[in-house]
Protein backbone atom coordinates (compact mmCIF):
# COMPACT_ATOMS: atom_id res chain seq x y z
CA UNK A 1 0.00 0.00 0.00
CA UNK A 2 1.50 3.39 -0.99
CA UNK A 3 1.51 6.84 0.63
CA UNK A 4 -1.41 7.87 -1.26
CA UNK A 5 -3.72 5.21 -0.93
CA UNK A 6 -2.65 5.07 3.07
CA UNK A 7 -3.92 8.83 2.43
CA UNK A 8 -7.13 8.01 1.15
CA UNK A 9 -8.03 5.40 3.41
CA UNK A 10 -7.31 7.77 5.95
CA UNK A 11 -9.15 10.87 4.69
CA UNK A 12 -12.15 8.32 3.88
CA UNK A 13 -12.32 7.35 7.16
CA UNK A 14 -12.01 10.73 8.85
CA UNK A 15 -14.92 11.96 6.83
CA UNK A 16 -17.09 9.17 7.67
CA UNK A 17 -16.09 8.98 11.82
CA UNK A 18 -15.71 12.90 11.96
CA UNK A 19 -18.34 14.32 14.28
CA UNK A 20 -20.10 10.74 14.96
CA UNK A 21 -20.55 11.06 19.23
CA UNK A 22 -19.53 7.30 19.70
CA UNK A 23 -16.87 5.39 18.51
CA UNK A 24 -15.89 1.88 19.78
CA UNK A 25 -12.68 -0.12 18.84
CA UNK A 26 -12.29 -3.84 19.33
CA UNK A 27 -10.47 -6.97 18.42
CA UNK A 28 -11.63 -8.90 15.93
CA UNK A 29 -9.35 -11.69 15.98
CA UNK A 30 -11.27 -15.00 14.97
CA UNK A 31 -14.32 -13.53 13.14
CA UNK A 32 -14.93 -15.15 9.81
CA UNK A 33 -15.16 -12.49 6.56
CA UNK A 34 -19.12 -13.53 6.40
CA UNK A 35 -19.56 -12.84 10.02
CA UNK A 36 -17.50 -9.26 9.55
CA UNK A 37 -19.47 -8.58 5.95
CA UNK A 38 -23.27 -9.40 7.68
CA UNK A 39 -22.39 -7.35 10.98
CA UNK A 40 -20.96 -4.22 8.59
CA UNK A 41 -24.73 -4.83 6.56
CA UNK A 42 -26.57 -4.53 9.95
CA UNK A 43 -24.71 -1.79 11.13
CA UNK A 44 -25.49 0.07 8.25
CA UNK A 45 -29.30 -0.76 7.79
CA UNK A 46 -28.82 1.02 11.07
CA UNK A 47 -26.69 3.92 10.21
CA UNK A 48 -23.59 2.95 11.42
CA UNK A 49 -20.25 2.18 10.19
CA UNK A 50 -17.72 -0.39 11.04
CA UNK A 51 -13.85 -0.76 9.53
CA UNK A 52 -11.29 -3.01 9.52
CA UNK A 53 -7.88 -0.78 9.81
CA UNK A 54 -4.00 -0.60 10.31
CA UNK A 55 -3.72 0.48 13.97
CA UNK A 56 -1.38 3.13 11.89
CA UNK A 57 -3.80 4.58 10.18
CA UNK A 58 -6.41 4.30 12.74
CA UNK A 59 -3.99 6.67 14.62
CA UNK A 60 -3.73 8.73 12.26
CA UNK A 61 -7.62 9.08 11.42
CA UNK A 62 -7.57 9.75 14.78
CA UNK A 63 -5.53 12.45 15.32
CA UNK A 64 -7.03 13.88 12.10
CA UNK A 65 -10.51 14.66 13.68
CA UNK A 66 -9.45 15.35 17.47
CA UNK A 67 -9.78 11.90 18.66
CA UNK A 68 -7.19 11.49 21.58
CA UNK A 69 -7.11 8.38 23.81
CA UNK A 70 -8.10 5.40 22.05
CA UNK A 71 -3.92 5.02 20.41
CA UNK A 72 -3.30 2.25 23.46
CA UNK A 73 -5.94 0.51 22.13
CA UNK A 74 -5.19 0.34 18.68
CA UNK A 75 -3.08 -3.29 18.48
CA UNK A 76 -3.83 -6.49 17.11
CA UNK A 77 -6.41 -6.98 14.79
CA UNK A 78 -8.66 -3.80 14.72
CA UNK A 79 -12.43 -3.24 14.15
CA UNK A 80 -13.68 0.49 14.71
CA UNK A 81 -17.63 1.04 15.08
CA UNK A 82 -18.76 4.43 14.60
CA UNK A 83 -21.99 5.52 15.57
CA UNK A 84 -24.75 7.04 13.44
CA UNK A 85 -26.50 10.72 14.87
CA UNK A 86 -28.07 8.96 18.00
CA UNK A 87 -25.12 7.62 20.30
CA UNK A 88 -26.92 5.65 22.88
CA UNK A 89 -29.36 4.21 19.82
CA UNK A 90 -26.37 3.24 18.04
CA UNK A 91 -24.77 1.38 21.18
CA UNK A 92 -27.69 -0.19 22.09
CA UNK A 93 -27.97 -1.86 18.33
CA UNK A 94 -24.10 -2.35 18.40
CA UNK A 95 -25.15 -4.00 22.13
CA UNK A 96 -27.46 -6.20 20.14
CA UNK A 97 -25.55 -7.50 17.19
CA UNK A 98 -22.37 -8.16 19.09
CA UNK A 99 -24.35 -10.61 21.48
CA UNK A 100 -23.61 -13.20 19.65
CA UNK A 101 -20.52 -12.39 18.46
CA UNK A 102 -18.24 -13.93 21.08
CA UNK A 103 -14.69 -13.46 18.82
CA UNK A 104 -15.42 -9.66 18.97
CA UNK A 105 -13.63 -7.41 22.29
CA UNK A 106 -15.11 -4.26 22.55
CA UNK A 107 -11.64 -2.67 23.82
CA UNK A 108 -12.90 0.90 24.11
CA UNK A 109 -15.07 3.56 23.11
CA UNK A 110 -14.93 7.50 22.56
CA UNK A 111 -18.11 9.40 23.63
CA UNK A 112 -18.54 12.81 25.05
CA UNK A 113 -15.11 13.63 23.81
CA UNK A 114 -13.40 11.25 26.25
CA UNK A 115 -12.68 7.61 26.58
CA UNK A 116 -14.58 5.07 28.21
CA UNK A 117 -13.49 1.66 29.19
CA UNK A 118 -14.49 -1.76 27.41
CA UNK A 119 -16.86 -2.48 29.95
CA UNK A 120 -18.05 1.50 29.97
CA UNK A 121 -19.33 0.56 26.45
CA UNK A 122 -22.31 -1.57 27.94
CA UNK A 123 -23.27 1.35 30.29
CA UNK A 124 -23.35 3.48 27.58
CA UNK A 125 -25.94 1.37 25.69
CA UNK A 126 -28.06 1.63 28.96
CA UNK A 127 -28.48 5.77 28.75
CA UNK A 128 -31.42 7.08 28.02
CA UNK A 129 -32.26 8.27 24.81
CA UNK A 130 -33.20 11.92 24.28
CA UNK A 131 -36.37 11.44 23.45
CA UNK A 132 -36.81 9.09 26.15
CA UNK A 133 -35.21 11.79 28.96
CA UNK A 134 -37.47 14.58 27.31
CA UNK A 135 -40.40 12.27 28.24
CA UNK A 136 -39.11 12.14 31.36
CA UNK A 137 -38.52 15.38 32.04
CA UNK A 138 -41.97 15.86 30.30
CA UNK A 139 -43.66 13.81 32.81
CA UNK A 140 -41.58 15.20 35.86
CA UNK A 141 -42.97 19.01 34.99
CA UNK A 142 -46.52 17.98 34.34
CA UNK A 143 -46.26 16.03 37.92
CA UNK A 144 -45.35 19.23 39.45
CA UNK A 145 -48.60 20.95 39.22
CA UNK A 146 -50.45 18.22 40.14
CA UNK A 147 -48.21 17.58 43.24
CA UNK A 148 -48.13 21.20 44.65
CA UNK A 149 -52.46 20.69 43.89
CA UNK A 150 -52.80 17.96 46.07
CA UNK A 151 -50.30 19.29 49.27
CA UNK A 152 -52.42 22.51 48.81
CA UNK A 153 -55.63 20.70 48.88
CA UNK A 154 -54.58 18.77 51.93
CA UNK A 155 -53.52 22.02 53.68
CA UNK A 156 -57.00 23.35 52.95
CA UNK A 157 -58.27 20.04 54.89
CA UNK A 158 -56.55 20.32 57.46
CA UNK A 159 -57.09 23.97 57.96
CA UNK A 160 -61.24 22.86 57.89
CA UNK A 161 -60.68 20.39 60.25
CA UNK A 162 -59.31 21.99 62.63
CA UNK A 163 -61.89 24.69 62.59
CA UNK A 164 -59.94 28.02 61.08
Amino acid sequence: MNRTEKATIVESFAKKTGGAPFLVVAEIRGTTVAEVNQLRRDLEKNGMHFRVMKNTLAKRAFKDIGVNGLEPHLKGMTGVFVSGPDAIGSARVLKDLLKPLATVKVRAGYFEKGVVAGDAVKVVSELSTREESIAKLLGTLLEAPRMVLRVLKAREEALEAAGG
